[in-house]
């Protein structure tokens, strides 16, 4: 009997799953995709037509940013139910619905009315609309294809963002002073056209060798009984009020700083850059070091980032400071669909992810507002930077006490107590040995 259960314990852990050209198209497929999804084109060009409908309308800007915050719930809403609907019918699919219906509604804000109801409706409507191209659906195919190199895997697909992240700012700018904001969002809306064909041609749903492979793990009600779970929503509701206070706060930081609008507009480029790099060197450190290990690491440079904007930085320090910010906030997507399946199986990959990116969402939303309040009273981001330097702080010690994985990344299997070899002295029966993993020499057994 002891036998058997190593031999089933090595047969489980034996080969990872085909890590094929299909699984590596499908990471670069989902790059191309997240680089044109909603992510990137409804959230990092949000900035770019605040100004042109300032002038048009004569909405505040506060008003108009208000949208933001209606986006951000709107993506606390939906996402645990995009995460079920990506378990159950697969990300291909939930893609292939959404990418022409998400198009659609940024195509639909060329005919936006003087009405703030209306502008506020759209930003309600846009989110839910690209429901299946936020970045679960796509990093859930990537995961299915890869054990070996799931980190790099995945840090190849969130790389997307990254670039998207860099180029979409730009391209917009460009729409809007050439044609206006009104063709900038049909721009915008052929851009995401793009999903489409990319997700028929070239990504693919994951043939699991068996099925046991294919449906281990928890199920969400299995993985919020265990300690994990808790301390992932935790470090992550920390993250989203770090990594989205730097993202919507840094240039005001800047000014604040001294640092000339023309300087203080491109540092951002530095977090940008840092951000794609950090897409792919995470996943590479992913596949050699513990989660833990490698998000303490970015956590020590979060602290660096924001005492260095907390001082009231010059230009290289400045540079320093998002450079630094980039790489934490990069990592941060990676991370989350790595430690899935190492703490709580593919069972419920979507799902999972689904709430953590909701309370992402909920300590970003948060965050930006308290911090523009604090910054109204006191004078100063200093005292809300010293605050985020705790933060990361706090957010490294959750991961370190995560523990070992709850899964071996070699068969999505959980892993059991390890069993003893049978002892040298016990008799085998025959004259050959009938289980894998037992050792034969010749003279060894005799005849009973």
């Amino acid at each position: 009997m002891r036998a058997e259960n190593s031999v089933a314990y090595a047969e489980a852990a034996a080969e990872p799953p085909d890590e094929s050209r299909t699984g590596w198209r499908t990471a670069l497929a989902s790059t191309l995709g997240l680089a044109c999804g909603p992510s990137v084109l409804a959230v990092t060009t949000f900035g770019a037509f605040i100004a042109p409908l300032h002038r048009e309308f004569g909405w505040s800007i506060p008003a108009i940013g208000l949208a933001s915050s209606i986006l951000s719930i709107t993506l606390v809403l939906i996402s645990p139910v995009q995460g079920l609907l990506v378990d159950r019918f697969g990300g291909r699919r939930v893609i292939l619905c959404s990418s022409p219906f998400f198009a659609l509604s940024l195509m639909a804000m060329y005919f936006l009315p003087d009405s703030l109801p209306a502008f506020y409706l759209g930003w309600v409507l846009i989110p839910l609309c690209g429901l299946g191209l936020w970045p679960v659906s796509y990093l859930r195919l990537t995961a299915g294809w890869f054990e070996r190199r799931l980190g790099l895997a995945l840090g190849v697909a969130n790389s997307g963002i990254g670039i998207g992240t860099v180029l979409a700012p730009v391209l917009t700018t460009v729409l809007i002073g050439t044609w206006g904001w009104r063709a900038a969002y049909l721009g915008l809306g052929v851009v995401a056209l793009i999903a489409f064909p990319v997700a028929y041609f070239l990504l693919a749903e994951p043939r699991p060798r068996t099925e046991t492979r294919r449906v281990s793990g928890d199920t969400l009600r299995a993985a919020a009984r265990t300690r994990p779970f808790w301390l992932v929503l935790a470090a992550f509701v920390l993250l989203g009020t770090i990594g989205s206070t730097v993202l919507v706060h840094q240039i005001s930081l800047l000014l604040d700083a001294g640092i000339p609008s023309h300087i203080a507009n491109l540092v951002p480029v530095a977090l940008g850059v840092a951000l794609i790099v950090a897409r792919l060197v995470t996943g590479w450190l992913l596949d050699r070091f513990t989660v833990s290990h490698v998000m303490s690491v970015y956590l020590v440079g979060g602290i660096a980032s924001v005492l260095l904007f907390a001082a009231g930085p010059n230009v290289p320090m400045a540079l320093l400071a998002a450079a630094l910010s980039g790489l934490l906030i990069g990592a941060e997507f990676d991370v989350l669909s790595y430690l899935i399946p190492r703490y709580f199986g593919r069972l419920a990959f979507g799902r999972i992810y689904g709430v953590a990116f909701a309370v992402f969402q909920i300590g970003g939303a948060a965050a930006t507002s308290l911090v523009s309040v604090s910054r109204d009273r006191y004078g100063s981001y200093s005292p809300a930077m010293l605050v985020l330097a705790v933060a990361c702080a706090v957010c490294a010690v959750l991961f370190l006490c995560l523990g070992p994985y709850r899964y071996d990344g070699s068969s999505q299997v959980k892993m059991p107590e390890p069993v003893p070899l049978p002892t040298p002295n016990l008799a085998i029966v025959g004259d050959q040995p009938t289980k894998k993993g037992m050792e034969h020499h010749d003279g060894d057994a005799s005849p009973a």
